[in-house]
Order: C-alpha cells, then sequence, then structure tokens
C-alpha cells in the first residue's frame, strides 16, 4: 500500500549524481508519479500487461511527468542490455510468481543490474508456520476471484534468502512490515499529489461505464467475504546488493 511505497522509496538513497532506475510492473504509474521528477533519477517501468502500460502513459501525459519511460514486456525478459540500472524495485510482483518465473525475474534483475546495484522490493508471503494445506486453500480461492495467487507455496523467508543468496546478490536489510504503525509518510510531492486526484478521477468516471461499476460492485463483495488470515502471511521489504 502507500505506506509501503515510501518505506521502499527512501531506501533508494539518492545521491547527486543520476541514477537508472527499473520498476519491474509498474502497474497503473503511480509509483513512477512519486519519484520520476527528482532530476536524479532516470525511470523505466516494465509490465506485463499492456493495459497496464496504456494506463501509464496516459498518467503520464497528464501529469506532465518527465524521466519516465514504459515499456511492455514478455516472458520475464527485459529490453535492457547488461550492467545497464543502479536500482531495480518491484512492489506486490514476486510473491504471485511461480518458482521458476520468480527464479527467471531475479536472475534477469542480476543481468540488468550494475556491480554493486541495488534490488529492493516489499513482497506478502507466507508465514513459515502457515500449513501448506491452508497456503493451497487460499491460492485456489485468490486464483478462482482474481486470477492470481497469494504466494507461491513454497514461498516463505527461509526459502526466498536461499533463492536472492544462490542468484547472486547479497542481503544488505531484511525487515518485516506488516505492523509498520510507526513510521510516519513526512512529505508527499507535487507530483504525488496530482497523481492521487488523477486515481480518483479515474475511478469515479470507470462508474459511467457498465462493465467497470460491475466489476467494481462484484470486487468489493467478494473481498467483504475473502481476507487471507493476517496470521498466515508476513509482508517483507528486502534490500539486496548485486555481487561483483
Amino acid at each position: 500500500g502507500h505506506l509501503a511505497t515510501h518505506i521502499l522509496i527512501n531506501k533508494f538513497a539518492l545521491n547527486n549524481y543520476k541514477k537508472a532506475i527499473l520498476e519491474i510492473g509498474c502497474g497503473t504509474g503511480h509509483t513512477a508519479a512519486i519519484i520520476s521528477n527528482d532530476k536524479n533519477i532516470i525511470y523505466n517501468g516494465v509490465d506485463t500487461m499492456p493495459e497496464m502500460i496504456d494506463f501509464c502513459k496516459k498518467r503520464k501525459e497528464e501529469l506532465k511527468l518527465n524521466n519516465c519511460n514504459f515499456t511492455h514486456i514478455y516472458n520475464n525478459i527485459y529490453p535492457f542490455p547488461d550492467n545497464h540500472f543502479d536500482i531495480v524495485f518491484c512492489e506486490s510482483v514476486l510473491a504471485i510468481q511461480d518458482s521458476e518465473s520468480l527464479t527467471e525475474i531475479i536472475n534477469e534483475c542480476n543481468r540488468v543490474l550494475k556491480n554493486n546495484g541495488l534490488l529492493l522490493f516489499n513482497e506478502t508471503i507466507w508465514n513459515e508456520a502457515t500449513p501448506i494445506q491452508i497456503r493451497e486453500k487460499t491460492n485456489k480461492m485468490t486464483l478462482t476471484y482474481y486470477n492470481l495467487i497469494q504466494a507461491d507455496k513454497n514461498a516463505n523467508l527461509k526459502n526466498w534468502k536461499e533463492k536472492i543468496i544462490s542468484s547472486g546478490f547479497k542481503i544488505i536489510e531484511n525487515e518485516e512490515i506488516t505492523n509498520k504503525t510507526s513510521y510516519k509518510i513526512n512529505y508527499i510531492n507535487y507530483s504525488e499529489r496530482h497523481s492521487l486526484k488523477y486515481s480518483e478521477k479515474i475511478k469515479y468516471l470507470s462508474f459511467f461505464n457498465p462493465k467497470n461499476a460491475f466489476r467494481f460492485l462484484f470486487f468489493k463483495v467478494i473481498s467483504k467475504f475473502f481476507k487471507t488470515n493476517i496470521k498466515h502471511i508476513k509482508a517483507y521489504l528486502f534490500v539486496c546488493e548485486k555481487n561483483c
């Protein structure tokens, strides 16, 4: 959510020189709006859904965003050269992958990052104590209603750490952010403020499309009946460095 995004961005540690940044799963482009007008950032966002890329481009035009580009990708292959980015980040992308796709994405992150570049992400994965039967049942329900899994059934903290290290990264930070209530958002910049207003406007206008209105109401009802038990999942923030 909004808070987790700000916690992640604060880990970028931008200096006075330009940094090339890649966001995996850029969605509708709101995070790009928060950071892309920073003069020290050259932002690229990728997503596997062309609808998301179209929406990002509309947001970019509406908000007159600078220093950002959006690209539709296929099969977890990024159209960028080796050793190109200083930072790669994502939110709520890695957990919903199966084990094979997760490995592909992390390996691609390693390829496009410069030596000592950073991979940062927040993801919600299974508590290690959550029984496999509950993981499988939950994933079956989320696939039925949302066409996504909650998290791969083997996605827990121990397994993820092993996978990240085996893919050529060193884990610098790893903290649980499930109940990060003490953290405060100190500043919302001009682009973020207008991006939030733009999202609200689009949501309002979508109600005039009967198909969209039905979808919104359907998922509102579904969400009342389906919520993953918070004790079964945990949200984590990772900061990883590419080994030379």
